[in-house]
C-alpha cells in the first residue's frame, strides 16, 4: 500500500490550458506530490478559516451574554442597595417608636439611635458588581442576600413586639374607667368617714355623686356587666368586669338598663340615678376595684 502511494506521487500529471484564440494550447507537467502539497494547503487553509468564524461568532455571543449579565449584575446591586435602605429607614422607624413608648426590647431598654444607608460590607459588593468586566463572587452575595433577610425577620419581629404592646396598653386603656359615670357634685369622698344614718366611723369605697333622679349612669369602661338587680342595702346596681384587674359597681339606681352577661362600651347609658336601698337622697354611689381591691375612683376619673 505504501509502495503504490509512492508510486502515484511520483507520477506526473499533464495540464492542457486551451485559450480562447487561434494560439496553441499549453502544456505543463506536474508531479502528483506537488498537486497533493497544494490541495492540502488550500484544505488546511480552508479548515483556519471556519475555525476563525466560528470563533469570532463564539466572541460575539459572549459580548452579548456579558452585557446581559451585567445589566443583571447591576439590576441585582441597586435593588440589594435599594432593599437595605428600606431596612434601615424601618429599623430606624421601629427604634422611634420603641422610645416613643419607652418599650424595652430583648437587647436594651432603649435601642441606640438608627443610622440610614447600606453598610461597609453592602458597598464593597455594589462596588464590585459596578466594575466593568469583573464577575462578582456569587457565595458572597448570597450571603450578604441572607443578611438583608435576616435584618428583615429581625425587623419584622421587632414591629410585631411593638404591636403586641400596642394592643395590650388599648386594652388597658379600654379596661380602665377613666370617665365621670354620671354629672352632679361629689357629697363624699373615697376614705374614712361618719356614715350618715349609723353615725359610726367606717370607711367608704366609693365616692358620692349627687344629681335628681332620672340622670343617665354610664359605663366608665369597655367591659361585661356581671351582676344587675337588687343588693341589699346597695339598692338596685350594676357591676361591670372591665378586664385587666378593673372593675367597678354602681349603687342606689332608679332603673336598670342592661341586664347580666351583656358587653358594653365605654360611655354607654346602663342606668339612671336613684335614691333605692339605704339611701338619704338621689345619688350614684361609684365604686372601682383593682385586682380585687377597692381603690379611689378619683385618680382614674379626667377633668370634667
Amino acid at each position: 500500500m505504501l509502495r503504490a502511494i509512492i508510486r502515484f506521487l511520483k507520477k506526473k500529471m499533464t495540464v492542457i490550458i486551451v485559450p480562447h484564440s487561434t494560439r496553441h494550447p499549453i502544456r505543463s507537467s506536474i508531479s502528483s506530490l506537488l498537486i497533493f502539497f497544494m490541495f492540502f494547503i488550500w484544505a488546511g487553509s480552508f479548515g483556519w478559516a471556519i475555525w476563525i468564524i466560528s470563533k469570532k461568532i463564539n466572541y460575539e455571543e459572549t459580548i452579548k451574554t456579558n452585557t446581559v449579565l451585567r445589566k443583571k449584575s447591576e439590576f441585582l446591586a441597586k435593588s440589594m442597595a435599594e432593599s437595605r435602605d428600606y431596612i434601615e429607614k424601618v429599623s430606624e422607624m421601629e427604634t422611634k417608636l420603641r422610645g416613643l413608648l419607652n418599650l424595652k426590647s430583648r437587647k436594651n431598654i432603649i435601642e441606640p439611635a438608627g443610622i440610614g444607608g447600606p453598610s461597609m460590607h453592602d458597598e464593597n459588593i455594589i462596588a464590585h458588581l459596578f466594575e466593568s468586566g469583573e464577575n462578582f463572587n456569587s457565595e458572597e452575595t448570597s450571603m450578604n442576600l441572607r443578611e438583608m433577610k435576616r435584618d428583615s425577620w429581625l425587623t419584622t419581629q421587632g414591629f410585631r413586639e411593638i404591636e403586641g404592646y400596642i394592643e395590650g396598653e388599648k386594652s388597658k386603656l379600654l379596661a380602665t374607667p377613666c370617665i365621670w359615670p354620671a354629672p352632679g357634685t361629689i357629697t363624699s369622698r373615697f376614705g374614712w368617714r361618719i356614715h350618715p344614718l349609723t353615725r359610726r366611723k367606717e370607711f367608704h369605697k366609693a365616692i358620692d355623686i349627687a344629681n335628681k333622679k332620672g340622670i343617665p349612669i354610664r359605663a366608665t369602661a369597655d367591659g361585661k356587666v356581671l351582676f344587675s338587680g337588687w343588693q341589699g342595702s346597695y339598692g338596685r346596681a350594676i357591676m361591670i368586669d372591665h378586664g385587666q384587674g378593673f372593675s367597678t359597681r354602681y349603687c342606689h339606681i332608679q332603673t336598670l338598663l342592661v341586664k347580666a352577661g351583656e358587653r358594653i362600651k365605654r360611655g354607654q347609658t346602663i342606668a339612671l340615678i336613684g335614691s333605692t336601698g339605704r339611701s338619704t337622697g338621689s345619688h350614684l354611689h361609684y365604686e372601682v376595684w383593682y385586682r380585687g381591691k377597692p381603690v379611689n375612683p378619683i385618680k382614674y376619673l379626667v377633668k370634667k
